[in-house]
């Protein structure tokens, strides 16, 4: 079709000669004749059409054909480590299959080619961001797709803590830290549960606690962040939990020294111990068990010194001496007391009284003969 002239250059070709006029069709009163082309060298259907003909009128009046298509560009990987290997199949939906390209600025390998495909292996990809064209042209139309590679060395991130099952008040370091990475700018990050978040850091992150029972239980994830070409990639470690002990522990705030109770009120005995694990409390008076915290109608019998002792498996606190005062006893000793006295001092009181009595009557009295000189003994 490319070596074909123009239809204006084409000279008409020669026809066959008129049929004698018996060899007409009839039947229906009407003689066909061969029918003339408004175009010169081009006769309409009927007696010898040329092929090209119609085919060239298409071409001058409409152009070529032409039909959507896609360029599908697909690899083995969109990430590779550092000096890693990808695989590309880019292949075309033409119709009229073409031959297509591709271009990149890394070391390329073909595969192998043919009309509307192509695949191309990338060896030793070290550049961190790579951009790879793959065209294909159909009906003088090219359509051109891009394909990302990134290539990146980002080594898993090494979590460790120096004292995993500690015990109160014991140091504990924690570390943070990774091997190098390609491209350089590796990031660390050391995340707690506990504690509050830090900002990413160039190099291992440290952090140094003493062990308290709060810190029972708090998980710690070192983080690791790189930034490749405009994509930024992340990677954690497995995380790891700390553990602390410690021994029962009970003081004046969790266990009062003194506890007043009222006689015929609801009363607790007031006492509980700090520890992990949790503690077991055993308080007693008199050698029998008395639990703390529970309710119970106080009687005079209540009145006397309890005695606490909490336990866990590390250890055991030194028993806690509660005495406790009953206010209703109190006030009744107070008031005996006072009775007492103040029968003692009326006792008293009267016997001094008498006494006077008496020896007012005796001085009244006229002295008798014989005993002026000589009062009674």
């Amino acid at each position: 079709m490319g070596d074909d002239a123009p239809l204006s250059q084409v000279s008409p070709p020669a026809l066959p000669p008129p049929a004698p006029p018996h060899a007409g069709v009839t039947g229906s009163g009407f003689r066909s004749h061969p029918r003339s082309s408004p175009l010169p060298g081009v006769a309409m259907p009927g007696h010898g059409l040329p092929a090209w003909s119609l085919t060239g009128l298409l071409l001058a009046l409409c152009g070529p054909p032409t039909s959507p298509f896609e360029v599908t560009l697909e690899g083995t990987s969109s990430e590779v480590g550092y000096g890693g290997t990808v695989l590309l199949n880019c292949s075309s939906s033409c119709p009229e299959a073409t031959v297509g390209g591709l271009e990149t600025s890394l070391s390329k390998e073909w595969v192998g080619r043919g009309p509307g495909w192509l695949s191309v292996r990338l060896r030793n990809i070290t550049e961190s961001l790579s951009n790879i064209f793959c065209y294909f042209s159909c009906f003088g139309e090219r359509k051109i797709v891009t394909f990302r590679v990134l290539a990146y060395d980002l080594p898993q991130p090494d979590l460790a803590i120096s004292n995993p099952n500690a015990s109160c008040n014991e140091p504990v370091a924690i570390n943070c830290s990774s091997a190098p990475s390609w491209p350089p700018g590796l990031k660390l990050r050391l995340r707690s549960s506990r504690q509050p978040l830090q900002p990413w850091a160039e190099g291992p992150v440290h952090l140094e606690l003493m062990a308290r029972e709060e810190d029972d239980g708090a998980e710690f994830i070192c983080e690791a962040q790189l930034s490749v070409g405009n994509e930024t990639r992340q990677k954690t470690s497995a995380t790891a939990t700390l553990r602390v002990t410690c021994q029962p522990r009970m003081d004046d705030g969790s266990c009062p020294p003194s506890q007043n109770w009222t006689e015929g009120q609801d009363e607790t005995l007031r006492c509980s111990a700090r520890g992990n694990p949790p503690p077991r409390l055993e308080c007693t008076k008199d050698g029998k068990p008395f639990p703390a915290g529970v309710p119970r109608p106080v009687t005079r019998t209540h009145a006397g010194t309890y005695c606490c002792q909490a336990t866990n498996r590390l250890d055991h606190d030194p028993d806690v001496v509660l005495p406790v005062l009953l206010g209703a006893v109190a006030l009744v000793a107070l008031l005996t007391g006072v009775v007492v006295y103040r029968i003692y001092y009326r006792k008293k009181k009267i016997r001094l009284y008498r006494l006077q009595q008496l020896q007012r009557r005796l001085e009244m009295q006229p002295p008798r003969s014989g005993q002026e000189d000589n009062p009674p003994q």
